[in-house]
């Protein structure tokens, strides 16, 4: 026994830098859910389930842009700065030519909000909480965190992210009140993670020295190119996701959209402790790709995603009970059937990240994300036709969820063997 504690500390000094990544990748996501959860409960009886989910269905909205605006370059972008971590010249140029990027891509965004504005009208009752939420946007533009994690420092974001959260509490505790102070926790929100996103892009020239310029428009295609794969998975990932919050709130109401998103908490309470290992582990697989690590890894994952699931089913009804009370019991079987992605996510994420990314085998990444968005589409029409009931949308994306690990499963076991 003692051997293997030796033996494990030892690893950690090995890979101390890793472990740092692990460690703050985690923390900040864990600031993330333990906030949004902090302020819960006030918020469900201040501004009520529905005022809520008008707050979720407006995010929803803006994350398809900030998927445009981040084009796919998240990742791109940290595969460039980790494969030549210590070249500021390096770092400025991928960083310029990023941000140029974005940039252009933004103001693409803008237009396109605009016109679903109009096409939309629905949209225009709460006109100001859905631009207020859209410009969240510039936070992809501001704040490179994935430069941070390329250099492996994402201690700075944690900081970065903590300070402003614990800033904006006494703002949302004070000042909002009732269901009419929604347009208020919105700008609330969106101002405090734009100060902390102002204060990254500040870090970058006086403790990073980058230097930051506007990079010329042959760049711009340039990496549009490269990054198209990137784009087009995490476009496709957000369509998957997000597209669930829009049917729950179109078709089943705001306050059902309430309840979903409860249940989706509730999921992202183990998924903070897991999700960030792999993308702590990708710097160093890229540099040094090992099969017999890769299998041992994807066994360990599949047995914390089951004892994951098990947790969901044995806890989640006590906090259900303590972030949203009585009404809003009915989350408990959403999550316990959503608690299936924890372990689809765990292995599809170590499939991707620490096989096919590093392999450059970025069209498969695309390939599933198709196959899993066409099943997700075919599963949900299947059981909206057969049910009208809310639990026919955790059970098809479940389902989509094993289509997805058992078509990732074929494919790296093909680009292993080449």
């Amino acid at each position: 026994m003692q051997k293997h504690i030796t033996l494990a500390f030892d690893m950690i000094k090995r890979n101390k830098k890793i472990t740092e990544n692990y460690f703050f990748m985690t923390l900040i996501l864990i600031l993330n859910s333990f906030f949004a959860l902090l302020i819960y409960p006030y918020l469900i009886r201040t501004l009520g389930a529905e005022s809520y989910g008008i707050y979720v269905f407006a995010s929803s909205i803006a994350n398809y842009f900030i998927c445009l605006v981040g084009f796919g370059f998240d990742m791109y972008g940290a595969r460039l700065i980790a494969e030549n971590p210590f070249s500021i010249e390096n770092k400025s140029q991928v960083l310029s030519n990023i941000f140029t990027t974005k940039i252009y891509l933004e103001l693409i965004a803008i237009f396109l909000f605009t016109i679903t504005l109009f096409v939309f009208p629905i949209l225009q009752l709460h006109l100001w909480v859905y631009i207020v939420c859209f410009a969240t946007t510039l936070l992809n533009i501001l704040f490179p965190t994935w430069y941070f994690q390329g250099v492996q420092k994402m201690r700075v974001v944690s900081y970065i992210q903590l300070f402003f959260k614990l800033l904006s509490l006494p703002f949302i505790f004070v000042w909002v009140k009732t269901p009419e102070d929604l347009l208020l926790f919105a700008s609330i929100m969106t101002g405090s993670s734009l100060l902390g996103a102002i204060y990254a892009f500040v870090h970058l020239f006086i403790f990073e020295k980058i230097e930051i310029k506007w990079a010329s428009f042959n760049y711009v295609l340039k990496y549009i190119h490269t990054s198209q794969y990137f784009f087009y998975t995490n476009f496709l990932n957000i369509m998957k996701t997000q597209a669930l919050n829009l049917i729950v709130g179109a078709h089943f109401g705001m306050r059902d959209l309430a309840i979903y998103d409860l249940a989706n908490k509730i999921i992202q309470i183990p998924l903070i402790l897991l999700t960030s290992i792999n993308s702590a582990l990708f710097p160093k697989v890229v540099l040094n790709f090992n099969h017999l690590l890769l299998k041992r890894i994807i066994l360990i994952e599949r047995i914390i995603g089951v004892l994951a699931m098990l947790g969901i089913a044995s806890l989640a009804k006590i906090a259900i009970s303590i972030l949203g009370g009585e009404k809003m019991e009915d989350a408990y079987w959403i999550a316990v059937i959503l608690s299936f992605t924890i372990f689809a996510f765990l292995q599809t994420g170590c499939y991707i990240a620490l096989i096919l990314i590093p392999k450059h085998k970025d069209n498969y990444v695309l390939k599933d994300l198709v196959v899993s968005f066409i099943s997700l589409m075919f599963f949900i029409s299947i059981g909206i036709s057969v049910s009208n009931h809310i639990l026919v949308l955790p059970i098809a994306f479940s389902l989509s969820a094993l289509v997805e690990i058992l078509y990732l499963r074929s494919v790296t076991k093909k680009v292993l063997v080449e």
